[in-house]
């Protein structure tokens, strides 16, 4: 079975309201995108029965096995995306301004640059936990226990 790329990018882009994704041109969205979507792929191919990590960059594929079902399909695609709004998020986390912001600012206010850097860090923690964890729920629910030493 072929998956495509643009499945990943639309699950994404379905997630994300970004502005700065509406502003760039097709080529380079697209390029940023595939970007986040490989690093996702490379952490959730470990745990993942279907072939991910190895994708077509010219057709823009990847080639799973026969067997997977459309539910599976989705359940990947869902896990997927998940990583891609990590590896999103992960500029604005470890942006310096922000970081020097947390770090510097004496009235920690409302308003301050270091409570928008704590929402960030809130923010990249939540969907970075939220991954790992649909990361484990699949492995449990797809994988071979007879490996495991208990």
């Amino acid at each position: 079975m072929i998956l495509p790329y643009d499945a990943f990018t639309e699950a994404f882009l379905d997630k994300v309201t970004e502005y700065k994704f509406c502003r760039l041109p097709q080529e380079n969205r697209q390029a940023i995108v595939d970007g986040y979507m490989k690093r996702a792929c490379a952490q959730f191919s470990e745990v993942c029965m279907y072939n991910i990590s190895e994708g077509d960059d010219v057709e823009r594929t990847y080639t799973i096995g026969d067997n997977a079902t459309p539910a599976e399909i989705d359940e990947i695609i869902d896990i997927v995306t998940e990583g891609m709004l990590v590896q999103w998020f992960k500029p604005y986390f470890f942006k310096q301004e922000n970081l020097e912001n947390m770090l510097a600012t004496a009235d920690y206010t409302r308003y301050s640059p270091a409570e928008l850097t704590y929402r960030i860090t809130n923010a990249y923690k939540t969907c970075n936990k939220e991954f790992v964890a649909r990361m484990r729920e699949y492995s449990y629910r797809h994988g071979d226990l007879t490996n495991l030493y208990i």
